[in-house]
C-alpha cells in the first residue's frame, strides 16, 4: 500500500502536547467534506483530553484533505494519513486500527458525531469493569428525510460473563430493531480487537467482527445517548454498489449469503476456544438464527421486487417516497 504522509502539522493548542491518550478513534473517510467537520468537530470538544483521532483518507477529491490538514494544524491529537488511490473502506477501517496506539480503540464513521461526554464515559465504564471487553451506548439515528430516531433498549446486554449467552443475546439484538443496539461503532479494548482480524473480506464484515466479539468477552452498555448516526432510506438497495465501496479491487469476492454467513460464523466459533459443550450450544444457537435470517432475507427480496415493480408505473415513484420511513420498499 503506498501512503503519502501530509507534512508535519502544526500544534494549535498546546494542552494536546505530550498526551498520553486512553482511547484512539479511527475515522476511515473518502469524500466527507460535508460531514467532516461536525465529526471532528464533536471529537475535539470531548470533555477528556487524553484521545488521539486517527484519519485516513481514502484518495478523495473533494477537498476533503485540505480540511483534515485544517485540523491537524490546530490539534496535534487529530493524525492524518493521505491514501493515493482507493483500498475500499473496510481495508481502511483496519488501516486506522493499525496505526492507533491507545489501549482502547472506536471507530466512528464521518456523517456521524459524538456527544462530548462520550469518550470519557466509555473509558470510565471500562475502567469500572475490568472483565469487559466492550462498551456500548444508547445512540440516536439521524435519518436523511429529518427524522430521528431513538430507543433506550433495556433488555438483557451480551455482559454474561458465560460466552453462550452472550452470543445468544447478540444474535437476538441484530434483529431487534435498527436504533435499539450497535455493536459495532462502539469502544473495544485494543488487546481483544488484536485477537481478531478486524473486518474481514465481506459485506457482511461488521456482523462478524461484532459476534466474534461477544465470544470473546462481556460487552457492557452505558445507559446514556452518547452516540448520534446517520442513515439514508433510499427506495433500493445497491447491494453491488455497497460492496465495490467496500472492497473495490474484489466486490464480488466480498458477496455474502446465508450459506457464507453461517459457514463463517462456524468457523469463528471453533476458533473461540470454547469448550466442546459450549460450541455446541453456540451452533445451535446460530441455526436457529440462520434460519428466521433467511425468513427475513425472502421478505426483504420481495419487498425490494415489489419496489421495483411499482417504481416502474405512472407515479410508482411518488408512491413509495410518500411511504414511511424505513419501509424499505
Amino acid at each position: 500500500m503506498s501512503l503519502t504522509l501530509p507534512a508535519p502539522c502544526t500544534l494549535g493548542d498546546m494542552r494536546s502536547e505530550h498526551v498520553v491518550p486512553k482511547i484512539s478513534v479511527g475515522l476511515p473517510v473518502r469524500n466527507a467534506s460535508e460531514t467532516l467537520e461536525r465529526c471532528l468537530g464533536s471529537l475535539i470538544g470531548q470533555d477528556i483530553e487524553e484521545f488521539e483521532v486517527v484519519v485516513s483518507d481514502n484518495d478523495s477529491d473533494d477537498g476533503t484533505d485540505a480540511l483534515l490538514r485544517q485540523f491537524a494544524a490546530q490539534d496535534q491529537r487529530v493524525k492524518i494519513h493521505l491514501l493515493d488511490h482507493n483500498i475500499g473502506q473496510h481495508a481502511n477501517m483496519n488501516l486506522v486500527f493499525d496505526r492507533s496506539s491507545a489501549p482502547l480503540f472506536r471507530w466512528i464513521s464521518a456523517d456521524d458525531w459524538l456527544e462530548p461526554s462520550a469518550l470519557g464515559s466509555y473509558v470510565d465504564a471500562l475502567a469500572a469493569r475490568p472483565d469487559a471487553i466492550g462498551a456500548t451506548s444508547f445512540f440516536r439515528i439521524h435519518a436523511d428525510t429529518g427524522e430521528t430516531h431513538y430507543e433506550e433498549f433495556r433488555g438483557d446486554y451480551p455482559d454474561s460473563p458465560d460466552p453462550v449467552t452472550r452470543f445468544e443475546r447478540i444474535l437476538r439484538l441484530f434483529h431487534a430493531g435498527e436504533a435499539k443496539y450497535d455493536p459495532f461503532y462502539s469502544t473495544y479494548r485494543r488487546e481483544t480487537l488484536l485477537r481478531t482480524p478486524r473486518l474481514r473480506h465481506s459485506e457482511e464484515a461488521d456482523w462478524l467482527l461484532s459476534l466474534e466479539l461477544a465470544l470473546l468477552g462481556p460487552i457492557v452498555n452505558v445507559d446514556r445517548c452518547l452516540t448520534n448516526r446517520t442513515r439514508s432510506y433510499t427506495t433500493e438497495t445497491d447491494k453491488r454498489a455497497y460492496r465495490v465501496r467496500m472492497h473495490p479491487e474484489d466486490p464480488e469476492g466480498a458477496r455474502s449469503s446465508i450459506v457464507r454467513f453461517y459457514k463463517d460464523m462456524v468457523e469463528i466459533i471453533d476458533g473461540a476456544g470454547l469448550q466442546p459443550a459450549e460450541r455446541n450450544a453456540c451452533v445451535h444457537a446460530l441455526r436457529r438464527f440462520a434460519a428466521t435470517d433467511a425468513l427475513r432475507r425472502g421478505r426483504q427480496t420481495f419487498r425490494w421486487t415489489v419496489g421495483r415493480t411499482i417504481r416502474r408505473l405512472p407515479g410508482g415513484t411518488r408512491l413509495l417516497e410518500a411511504l414511511p420511513t424505513g419501509s424499505r420498499w
